[in-house]
């Protein structure tokens, strides 16, 4: 408790959505951006779980034209406005303590997928150890540590890695950023994975890094890989 006290004189805990400082009894956000949370409503894809403008199609564009090999994803946010904001901030301006919000936004949005994929283990999306000193932190690991700890699913960073720096994926056509994160990632030596495995992330756009990763942990025993991002970049219905 006296060391969690300390953490916050130095480190004060500060609201996702407009950066302020919470008060004691705020845990994740201050009551005057509760009612700006703005979580996806209506049709969603079947596949990655991106907003549809109608019920009359079951996939998003990027989904009809493009196949994923993991079973389904979600997010609970789309990519833009405070969202996009907040995220930045997370990514760039050392805010790791957001992650408890987002953390929380996916176990509440995702409550009934996740009870029915009932996933075993969460991997994150590993960062190169170059751009994780140059950050401070791996923010989809900061995420996936707080799903797991809402959810009492183990997590872990070390059973698959980026063995190489890859480029950033930002400005890249979707033929880019596969052939950008072809052979990226590797198993570490030794690992073990149960049948069912969630990946955990900050954006969902295209969906090649989730793919990427689908398909090393498919060629080592996992069965079904879900999804679950804080938001997904909106795209054509």
């Amino acid at each position: 408790m006296f060391l969690e006290k300390v953490t916050e004189l130095l480190y004060p805990r500060r609201c996702p959505l407009c950066d302020g400082l919470l008060a004691d009894r705020e845990k994740y956000i201050c009551a005057s951006c509760r009612g700006k949370i703005r979580f996806i409503e209506g049709p969603r894809c079947m596949k990655c779980g991106r907003p549809l403008r109608s019920t009359a199609v079951e996939y998003c564009d990027n989904c009809r034209r493009r196949e994923h090999p993991f079973v389904r994803g979600f997010a609970p946010f789309v990519y833009r406005n405070l969202c996009q904001e907040s995220l930045m901030r997370f990514k760039y301006d050392h805010r790791a303590e957001y992650a408890g919000f987002y953390g929380a936004a996916i176990c509440g949005f995702g409550r009934e997928l996740l009870a029915e994929w009932k996933p075993q283990l969460i991997l994150s999306v590993p960062v190169h150890r170059r751009r994780l000193i140059k950050r401070g932190y791996n923010q989809a690991e900061q995420i996936a540590n707080a799903v797991s700890k809402q959810t009492g699913i183990p997590a872990s960073d070390r059973l698959i890695r980026r063995r190489r720096n890859t480029k950033p994926q930002k400005g890249l056509t979707p033929e880019e950023r596969c052939r950008n994160l072809a052979g990226a990632f590797t198993v570490s030596k030794g690992a073990r994975f149960p049948e069912r495995v969630l990946l955990v992330d900050d954006i969902y756009t295209t969906g090649a890094t989730m793919d990427a990763m689908t398909e090393v942990l498919l060629k080592h025993g996992v069965k079904k890989v879900y999804v679950a991002c804080v938001s997904i970049a909106p795209g054509r219905s």
